[in-house]
């Protein structure tokens, strides 16, 4: 399939946006329990590794472009292109977070406030980037269904990320990793649900259109979307499978590493799975 740049582009930036919102979640909720040097020592690795993810991404998707040497013609257009929107977003969070992570790098000083602009730049860029495929003329994109993925991509991988950053520092307080695991494992199931309770009323929508008289030259996507059932079925399954094993990660007074790289592996699994459904339409 010729769309695995989008496919890459898109996880990397949604993972890297999922991470920092969590981090900067987590920071908020730490705020009395850390001083600013157990701040930075527990923020800094996940700020590069959202840093690196989301340059990643952006770099992958001019693969996509005829002529990624041009790719800068997308910003011609803001008052009217979701991509030039989501091109000048995507390139304010990294600044932002890039500025972040060199301050805590150099300075030895970690910045909430960066954090938190880096945080809803993240969010804008995620609506930005949904955006563009919600309002093209691919039928099965054209719903809220796509915003409730793209949305559900950054806060399952972000969860993981926020539980695999509880179970790397064991000397963090018992009580802040409860809190902070609880409310990871919390914000997962409810996605996942939403996600799943979801899918009736898009699969309705995709009836009526294909009752109806849609045509997406020169793309099949509903005939593509009927042909992927056994996939998204699969996906479905192993993101289910995932989310169980990652809420029975949380033991007493620690996080079982075992269910945590089983769940982690099989959300990963998912969310490529899905993504790969999502961008197949022909």
């Amino acid at each position: 399939m010729h769309e695995w740049p989008l496919i890459i582009f898109t996880l990397l930036v949604q993972a890297s946006v999922g991470i920092t919102l969590f981090t900067t979640f987590n920071l908020v909720v730490a705020k009395s329990g850390l001083d600013g040097q157990e701040k930075r020592r527990y923020a800094l690795p996940f700020m590069l590794i959202a840093l690196i993810a989301g340059a990643l991404g952006l770099m992958v998707s001019t693969a996509h472009l005829g002529y990624p040497l041009n790719a800068f013609h997308a910003l011609r257009h803001v008052e009217s292109s979701w991509l030039s929107r989501e091109i000048i977003f995507a390139s304010l969070y990294l600044a932002f977070l890039g500025l972040g992570t060199l301050i805590a790098l150099i300075s030895k000083r970690l910045s909430l406030a960066l954090l938190l602009v880096a945080s809803l730049l993240g969010i804008v860029d995620v609506f930005c980037m949904s955006a563009i495929y919600v309002h093209s003329s691919v039928v099965t994109w054209m719903h809220v269904n796509t915003y409730l993925m793209f949305f559900g991509s950054v806060l399952s991988l972000g969860a993981v990320a926020s539980l695999w950053s509880l179970a790397v520092r064991p000397n963090l307080p018992s009580q802040l990793v409860r809190k902070l695991a609880i409310t990871a494992i919390a914000l997962l199931i409810a996605i996942t649900l939403c996600r799943l309770l979801a899918q009736p009323m898009y699969m309705e929508y995709l009836a009526s259109a294909q009752n109806s008289d849609v045509v997406t030259f020169p793309h099949q996507p509903l005939a593509a979307f009927a042909q992927l059932a056994s996939l998204r079925l699969a996906a479905w399954v192993v993101l289910i499978a995932g989310v169980c094993a990652l809420s029975l990660c949380w033991r007493s007074h620690s996080i079982n590493k075992r269910l945590l790289t089983l769940g982690s592996g099989l959300i990963v699994v998912a969310e490529i799975l899905l993504r790969t459904g999502f961008f197949n339409i022909q």
